[in-house]
């Protein structure tokens, strides 16, 4: 309550009621709590309507074309953060009282699919890559083969824990642990740089520690373990520019040196082909600490390093505000390490921590080595973590200590054509531009994403079809793609509703004809709807089709004869109209569908479905059934 307030409340009795009014409006707006980061947000925002003071919230936003009023995103800016602004309006009968809230909407995410870079094992220590589309589930690619063999660029022999980074200067940088572990864990001597635009063909370099650092303490390493990169924003080039890629690892020498293993650090030149001094401290734990991994969280503005340590056992972390620290206080600027992340009692190693595609969702996995598979969890705040799952290793699939990135839906398809992957289908996405003024690319919050309209019907195989046609007594069985473990939502006749994504009906009659709607929800606030008709033949229960007003179903359209008395495939405007989703539309006088025919049925003219192409002379009507979701409908003649 303001100084003036409490004053004229000593003086009057109605002010002091008054101005106790205003301090409650003010203080259920202090009070607002939200279920987001505003300084970094990803998703929708829960508004409250009311305060806890029984007041009445409205609210109302600086830019409605980024978020609504009720804290909707509708759009994201490609390669930068959106500033909005939402103020809130607390009432009280005749009392208001308001408060601005600062958003800033996170960038757009141009990425569909993640890549795990990993070697599979010891007496296999080569390059594999396994696809997935939501972080944890992977499929291995190039049929279960290396991408990339050892003896062709390291001098071991041997590739061992790769890191990748997508930098901002447009490079994919991977790192490995020079090592063959058949000749021991203390015979690695340095470590393989390589360089790539595509992430399938590199440059590589290797940096042997005897040789780059002869004469000096560093040549007598008999450890360079896991090495890794990350983009120093703040390092000052000679040049006045700003950001480079440090490389850091553990490091053990055979001459008491370096004890045990301890993390250092340097920079790399500007080739990606060598570091540019002597490696610095950077930290340990008082006992052998490896496996380093840092990530930035910009909610809280820090570097989060986790890594693995012998002497206490787990995966634990470090923060620091700065990834350095002045000069002659290296190590200073961590934080106390936290106690143990990993969700088991197994033993661990090999801790690599990504972020969810446009969401505010981290993972840490890491390798349960004796034990024969990956670990996921997941956290909000790279702090808590709660198990996800085992990802077994088995197969063509048997992972180690590596790397997960996300790549988009161009990097993707360009994967799977170096390294053919057959039974992965990847995620799809496509995204409405909605606008490109100054520079400034923005894009719909929600993208366009492809269900395919898979159908089994009795003992048959899968088919691409959403316009069914059974006979009584049939099992019929919806499973639509993608399959990544998203949200469905079904609806239908006689009440049917479902939240998997396949669905079977048995022992089928007429009471079960109708429209099956499906909503394929892959993030939240962004759904995709794939509608299925079912008719069973039934005489006692003959389908009749519903009414429903601004219908999405194709209606009966016309089309001209052609010459050879068959269909002409051709709509031309002043013939009966055709609909895509309930809209009229003609391009160049010509309605163009586009899409793979998957199925073709004839109907006479009053609608009832014929058995087969008509022979019998007359007016029929062709519908053909697209993979696209939509149908071409056409009038034609027999004679």
């Amino acid at each position: 309550m303001s100084k003036s307030c409490f004053l004229y409340g000593l003086a009057f009795l109605a002010g002091t009621v008054s101005c106790f009014a205003q301090a409650s409006l003010e203080s259920d707006l202090n009070s607002i709590k939200f279920n987001s980061h505003l300084n970094n947000l990803y998703e929708d925002l829960t508004l409250p309507a009311k305060g806890a003071s029984g007041s009445t919230i409205t609210w109302k936003s600086s830019d409605p074309s980024y978020m609504t009023d009720a804290g909707h995103i509708v759009a994201k800016d490609i390669g930068a953060a959106h500033h909005v602004t939402l103020t809130a309006t607390a009432t009280s009968g005749d009392k208001s009282g308001t408060k601005t809230f600062d958003i800033y909407i996170h960038e757009h995410e141009p990425y569909t699919n993640y890549l795990f870079a990993y070697f599979p094992a010891n007496n296999n220590e080569n390059i594999y890559y396994a696809l997935s589309r939501d972080g944890y589930n992977f499929t291995p690619m190039n049929g279960g083969n290396r991408v990339i063999a050892a003896d062709s660029v390291s001098i071991k022999k041997g590739l061992r824990d790769p890191h990748v980074l997508r930098a901002p200067d447009g490079w994919f940088y991977m790192v490995h642990t020079d090592m063959k572990s058949a000749e021991g864990w203390s015979s690695n001597r340095g470590m393989v740089f390589m360089k790539s635009k595509d992430l399938i063909n590199w440059k590589h370099a290797t940096i042997h520690f005897p040789d780059r650092y002869k004469g000096k303490n560093f040549a007598n390493v008999t450890r360079v373990w896991a090495p890794e990169t990350v983009w120093d924003y703040g390092y000052e080039n000679k040049d006045g520019s700003k950001g480079r890629i440090m490389v850091y690892f553990s490091l053990l020498t055979d001459y008491g040196t370096i004890t045990y293993d301890k993390v250092y650090y340097q920079y790399a030149n500007d080739d990606f082909t060598d570091l540019l001094g002597d490696p610095i401290y950077f930290f340990d734990r008082g006992s052998a600490t490896i496996d380093m991994d840092i990530v930035y969280n910009p909610n809280d503005s820090l570097y989060h390093a986790f890594f693995k340590n012998e002497g206490q056992g787990g995966i634990c972390k470090v923060t620091a505000k700065t990834l350095t620290a002045p000069a002659g206080k290296e190590g200073s600027q961590w934080s106390k390490p936290s106690g143990t992340l990993q969700q088991t009692t197994e033993a661990v190693e090999g801790a690599g921590v990504f972020k969810l595609i446009n969401k505010d969702s981290w993972i840490l996995m890491y390798d349960c080595y004796n034990n024969g598979h990956y670990q996921f969890t997941s956290s909000p705040d790279l702090s808590t973590f709660k198990f996800v799952q085992n990802t077994e290793m088995k197969g063509a699939f048997t992972p180690r200590h590596g790397t997960v990135l996300p790549i988009t839906a161009e990097e993707t398809a360009a994967l799977m054509k170096a390294f053919p992957t057959s039974d992965f289908e990847p995620f799809v996405a496509k995204y409405d531009t909605i606008s490109n003024a100054g520079g400034k690319v923005t894009v719909s919050a929600c993208p366009h994403v492809d269900v395919v309209p898979y159908v089994k019907v009795g003992d048959n195989g899968w088919e691409e079809l959403t316009d069914l046609n059974v006979k009584v007594g049939e099992t019929v069985q919806f499973g639509p793609h993608p399959w990544d473990g998203k949200d469905w939502k079904w609806t239908g006749p006689a009440d049917f509703s479902a939240t998997t994504r396949e669905v079977t009906l048995k022992n089928l009659d007429g009471t079960k004809s109708g429209y099956y709607t499906v909503s394929y929800i892959y993030s939240p606030g962004c759904e995709t709807k794939v509608k299925y008709k079912l008719v069973v033949d039934d005489p006692s229960h003959p389908f009749v089709e519903p009414v429903v007003e601004d219908s999405t179903e194709e209606q009966p359209g016309g089309s001209q004869q052609g010459d050879d008395g068959k269909d002409s495939g051709e709509i031309h405007p002043g013939d009966s109209s055709a609909s895509i989703n309930g809209v009229e539309t003609f391009a160049g006088g010509r309605l163009e569908f586009g899409g793979k025919r998957v199925q073709v049925l004839y109907y006479s003219v009053g609608g009832m479905l014929m058995q087969g192409k008509p022979t019998a002379a007359g007016v029929y009507i062709r519908k053909e059934y697209l993979n696209n979701g939509l149908a071409k409908v056409t009038r034609i003649r027999v004679q």
